[in-house]
């Protein structure tokens, strides 16, 4: 992993495993080639979203809402290795493809955030599909992480937004 600048808590304890665990998935699970292995992890005051983008939240002593964009050719790829060369009618593919979406942003979260304070796992809330959103912005009270992952079918765009008290320089975790 590659920063642009001092990586925070947030960035090494929720995007970072994130990120790796997405690149092991598209390559191992989905056999997707990721061409580059060093991913820029940024903290941007605004992100603009992919057209198809997924997103899954996480509940407990560690709130977090992840979002995972695809390029439609690397969502096409993703979802015929899923399909494993089924075939499916043209109008059912738009519903197979916010399925597959769904299904690997769950996944993925699922196998990559464990709780900082404890390694315990995190729950997750049900994943949906943002169709109409065309970015995110940060508040004051907010961070947001972002990475890039580029494969040979495109663009991956993961983000993570939570809020700024609980990740400070030091773990800060507070009941809810």
């Amino acid at each position: 992993m590659q920063w642009s600048h001092k990586e925070t808590i947030f960035e090494h304890e929720i995007l970072s495993p994130l990120v790796e665990r997405a690149m092991s998935f598209l390559q191992e699970d989905l056999e997707i080639q990721v061409l580059s292995k060093k991913v820029d992890i940024i903290s941007p005051k605004k992100v603009k979203l992919k057209k198809n983008t997924a997103m899954i939240g996480t509940g407990g002593s560690v709130q977090v809402l992840v979002t995972m964009g695809y390029d439609d050719e690397l969502l096409s790829k993703v979802v015929e290795a899923f399909l494993e060369g089924e075939e499916v009618d043209e109008e059912e593919l738009e519903e197979i493809q916010e399925s597959v979406s769904c299904e690997v942003v769950n996944t993925i979260v699922g196998n990559a955030l464990k709780n900082p304070l404890d390694g315990t796992t995190l729950g997750i809330t049900p994943p949906i599909l943002i169709s109409e959103a065309k970015s995110l912005f940060k508040q004051k009270s907010s961070q947001i992480a972002a990475a890039t992952i580029i494969t040979e079918f495109g663009e991956m765009l993961l983000t993570a937004v939570g809020p700024k008290e609980q990740f400070s320089e030091t773990l800060n975790f507070k009941e809810l």
